[in-house]
């Protein structure tokens, strides 16, 4: 058996896989039901009035052409009806097709509304769901691959829910009544033309199972190029310190190439069917034509049937794709609802606590935590007593688990034994929303947002006014240098900072900690980009800022550190010594060897 050959599946089980994700997208169209029921309604008008061309050519043939006389004498037009009756008979075809392109319009007007409102909603929800994720959920997913989901799996449910919906309704309206009006216009003439009907529907089942596999696999690869452009653009300088622009052009090319091969072959699954169902038409139309010659009717009976007959064309052909395309959104829609599903590994209790503003008391309770079952512990067996108002500082060789104390203390993950209280309440059983608002923090690895400085450092406090960001970045010892940049607070700071230094960067990211105003200050190498004279204004402003406030603060170079009331020693994610520099110096134990070997290396640096 060939291996690309795809398993059988059951039409009823194909059609409950079908049913299954479609009904949860029900609820974002119920809530613009009314509009989407004017929609159907009006593209049932249009159906309706659609029908009615072919009566209204066969009524004005027959009043121009009477007894199917191919032109008018002088003796019809004496015998004839009026002129007056001709223009009122006559003028019904623009008054007909004035009324089916009204409600066409209607149709669409509606439908395209419902269409990009569901697109939109079906949007906010899955980047509401994606984004409360906890941060395990994001180790484990790419982000350009989130964003297709996004934007491109949201667009393709929306299609398969409103479009193909209102295709579903008006089209077999169109059709039932054309199919009226032929039998109203002669029986026999109907079941010759439509004798090949049933043949059109082998095409849809054979064509079918082709859309839906090679369907996910073009989906599949506009996400691989979400991937790659993602990447591309977030490691741009890596890109380009290395030359490797022509290694992405290539990789994007491929990936493009890849998905042109698998697009053409989903076009020609979905388009082939147009032809096939024309050419089945054209013969059944041959058959009509035939049967017209013998039977010799009228020449407005032979012009409404025909017309009636050709109308009905464009109406079986969208029907005849809706099938196809239903099978090709089904790949993206699962993908949605998948991820919708994922329930997150973090979250709040059932009646979790609304944590008020802190004072700041912490305890680690033997607290263990890994990253994944099958990596060593990243902290085990952690257990320390942070008082309020107090200063700590943790400090340690890179792996020692420092960070991962940070990540736990704001609940980005929970540990596997132990707990953690803050104030004495056990932090599962706090709101995370309320347990970060108590936090400000400073990461080593600085980001800000491609906006002003003035909206990165507000990002720390959204309510905060223009005068307390410039207290906040004048504390920051930023004041000076932003006033100095070409538009002051409103400079664009670019993608990810890129138009400030690295110093600059993380003082616009302490000035938006300190307007947060948090009881619990956590620095993680906070000052790790600055040079030593910003190192010094900055050590000052956390020292000013630290009064009256919890600190715990991650270190590599320990001369930030030398006066924190407790400095925890780290050794492979477990606490070796605790107590204040003169202490832990006097030990001369792990904590003195990594002094000494900093202090020394700083030395050997300067002479």
């Amino acid at each position: 058996m060939s291996k690309n050959k795809e398993p059988k599946i059951p039409m009823r089980e194909l059609f409950h896989r079908m049913w299954v994700p479609y009904k949860q997208l029900l609820p974002y169209l119920f809530t613009y039901r009314w509009r989407f029921i004017a929609g159907l309604l009006f593209g049932v008008g249009a159906g309706v009035t659609n029908s009615l061309v072919p009566l209204t050519l066969k009524r004005v043939a027959d009043t121009i052409f009477p007894d199917g006389q191919k032109h008018l004498s002088a003796d019809m037009l004496q015998a004839g009806p009026s002129t007056s009756t001709m223009v009122w008979v006559c003028a019904l075809i623009p008054v007909v097709m004035l009324a089916r392109s009204l409600f066409g319009y209607l149709n669409t007007y509606f439908v395209t509304w419902v269409s990009l409102k569901l697109l939109n909603d079906i949007r906010n929800d899955l980047f509401r769901r994606i984004i409360a994720q906890p941060l395990a959920f994001f180790n484990r997913q790419h982000s350009g691959m989130l964003i297709g989901n996004i934007m491109n799996d949201s667009r393709m449910a929306q299609m398969a829910l409103s479009q193909v919906s209102a295709d579903i309704v008006t089209q077999p309206v169109t059709v039932i009544a054309s199919v009226a009006v032929l039998l109203h216009l002669d029986w026999r003439f109907t079941i010759i033309a439509l004798i090949l009907f049933p043949v059109c529907l082998v095409p849809i089942a054979i064509f079918g199972k082709k859309v839906r596999r090679e369907g996910g696999a073009e989906e599949a690869k506009a996400g691989m190029m979400m991937v790659i452009l993602q990447e591309a653009f977030a490691g741009i300088r890596v890109v380009k310190a290395l030359v490797r622009e022509p290694h992405e052009v290539n990789s994007f090319e491929e990936s493009g190439d890849f998905q042109f091969v698998v697009a053409m072959k989903v076009r020609r699954a979905i388009e082939i069917v147009g032809p096939i169902i024309e050419a089945v038409s054209a013969v059944g139309v041959m058959l009509a034509l035939v049967y017209v010659g013998v039977r010799g009717i009228s020449a407005g009976t032979f012009l409404a049937l025909v017309s009636a007959l050709f109308m009905m064309y464009d109406p079986v052909k969208k029907l005849s794709k809706i099938h196809l395309q239903l099978q090709k959104a089904l790949v993206s829609t699962e993908r949605i609802f998948d991820l919708m599903n994922v329930k997150p590994e973090i979250q709040d209790a059932p009646k979790a606590i609304e944590l008020s503003r802190a004072h700041g008391a912490i305890t680690f309770d033997n607290v263990s935590f890994r990253y994944r079952d099958d990596l060593p512990p990243a902290v085990e067996g952690i257990s320390l007593d942070i008082q309020p108002g107090k200063s700590y500082a943790l400090v340690g060789q890179s792996g020692a688990g420092k960070s991962t104390i940070l990540s736990l203390l704001m609940r980005f993950y929970d540990p596997q034994a132990g707990a953690i209280c803050i104030d004495g309440q056990d932090l599962r059983t706090v709101s995370q929303a309320s347990l970060r608002k108590n936090m400000a923090i400073v990461t080593q690895d600085t980001f800000l947002f491609h906006t002003s400085i003035l909206e990165n450092i507000r990002y720390g406090r959204l309510d905060a006014t223009d005068e307390e960001v410039y207290a906040a970045a004048e504390q920051a010892y930023a004041h000076e240098f932003i006033c100095a940049q070409p538009d002051g607070y409103h400079t664009l700071v670019g993608d990810k900072g890129c138009m400030l230094s690295g110093g600059q960067q993380q003082r616009v990211a302490i000035a938006r900690a300190l307007l947060r105003n948090a009881p619990i200050l956590l620095l993680d190498e906070a000052t790790s980009a600055l040079d030593s004279e910003s190192e010094q204004k900055i050590q000052l402003a956390l020292d000013r800022l630290a009064v009256g406030r919890t600190v715990i603060a991650i270190a590599h170079r320990l001369s930030t550190i030398l006066n924190a009331d407790q400095i925890v020693c780290m050794v492979d994610g477990r606490i070796v010594e605790k107590g204040t520099h003169n202490e832990l110096f006097a030990l001369d134990g792990q904590y003195r060897r990594l002094y000494d070997l900093q202090f020394k290396s700083h030395e050997v640096e300067t002479v």
